[in-house]
Parts: structure tokens; C-alpha cells; sequence
């Protein structure tokens, strides 16, 4: 098993993977995985989450047969379409498709829920169970694995429902592909804006200075 890495080399290189191998990864890690996520805060410590651990290759194929079926349906999210595309933007919805249409082929899924005491459409949301989706990516980084936080399960969220019998006041929040990284695929650093544009000091739009 890989050793763990200093906790600030994993954030600077932690990055989106979506090409994995179909290697097998160990229960260990997985377990490592896990329980990572649960050390994670949730609201009012209610700890209201939910990870399914998908390994069996029908049931992966039964849900990238649903990824397939959407496939085209949805335009690339939060980007323009076509020649309107930044190379980064392209970059990123290509890896996106690769993934939707080879996921079956990815070793393990984790599949992180949440259960809702009432509808919540703010976000708020998510503040209970995307905490625990970043630590899992962070362990996975420092485990040498890798992994994307994909939310597309979210077009078929019923049919996902039926086919892992999750209750109906219990929601999916992300699909976390899990596997070692394809050859040729590398962690970060990654790129970012800089902090003189993201972060201010005392009023908006003052940056923040250090």
C-alpha cells in the first residue's frame, strides 16, 4: 500500500483524474477511504450520509449502461458548446465524456448520499456530505489513487435509486470513481486564479493582501 503524504501536498496536487486503470484496488484502501469521509462535519453533527461501495461488475455496467443511454442529452455543464470552448474547457468535458463512456471499466465506485429531514434548495445543501466527498479525494491523493467528484448520476437519480435500492428521503450527492491513475496521467499542481482575485479583505472586492 502506498504511504501517506504530507497533508498540503495533497491539496496542491490533488486534481481531477479521469482515467483510471480497471487494477483492482484494495478493500484497505477503500476502508482508508471510508473512513476518511466519515471524519468529515456534517450540520448539527447529525451525520445523515450514506457511501455505497459499487465493486460488482454487473451492477457497474447496469449504471454506465444509464450514462450511455443519457449520453448527448445534457450539454457540457456550466461551459459553451463547440468552437466557443477554451482548450482548458474542451480539455475538461473530453475527459468527462471519456469517463462517462468507460466508466463501467473503473474498478470501484463510491456512491456518497445524504439524507434529508425536508427539501432543502439552498446551498446549504450539500454543506453535509460534499465535505466528506473532499476527503475522500484527499485520501485517495495521498493514497496514490485517483478520482473526479462527478455529479451526472444526477440525470437518472431514480433509475440509480431502483437499481441500489436507496430509500426514497435519501439522495445522491456524487459518483466518486476510484482506481489508480492511467499511465501517462499525473497528480497536479493545479491551476487556479490567483488570491488578489478571489479573496478579500474586510469589504468585497478589496483583495486580500499578505
Amino acid at each position: 500500500m502506498s504511504t501517506s503524504i504530507d497533508l498540503f501536498d495533497a491539496i496542491n496536487t490533488q486534481r481531477a483524474i479521469r482515467r483510471l486503470k480497471p487494477d483492482p484496488v484494495p478493500d484497505e484502501m477503500i476502508d482508508k477511504l471510508l473512513s476518511s469521509a466519515v471524519k468529515a462535519p456534517t450540520g448539527g453533527g447529525k451525520q445523515n450520509w450514506s457511501f455505497i461501495v459499487i465493486k460488482d461488475s454487473d451492477m457497474k455496467r447496469k449504471i454506465g449502461d444509464l450514462y450511455l443511454k443519457e449520453r448527448g442529452t445534457a450539454g457540457p455543464q456550466g461551459f459553451p458548446t463547440g468552437n466557443d470552448m477554451t482548450p482548458q474547457q474542451r480539455r475538461i468535458y473530453e475527459g468527462a465524456q471519456y469517463l462517462e463512456d468507460h466508466i463501467y471499466e473503473v474498478p470501484v465506485f463510491i456512491i456518497a448520499c445524504i439524507k434529508l429531514s425536508s427539501p432543502v434548495t439552498d446551498v446549504t445543501a450539500g454543506a453535509s456530505i460534499y465535505p466528506a466527498v473532499q476527503n475522500i479525494l484527499l485520501a485517495a491523493r495521498g493514497l496514490g489513487l485517483g478520482s473526479v467528484l462527478t455529479t451526472r448520476q444526477k440525470r437518472f437519480e431514480k433509475n440509480v435509486k431502483d437499481l441500489l435500492g436507496i430509500p426514497d428521503d435519501v439522495e445522491t450527492a456524487a459518483l466518486l470513481p476510484i482506481g489508480f491513475p492511467a499511465d501517462g496521467v499525473e497528480y497536479g499542481p493545479t491551476t487556479r486564479k490567483p488570491l488578489s482575485e478571489v479573496a478579500f479583505q474586510d469589504t468585497w472586492g478589496k483583495s486580500w493582501t499578505n
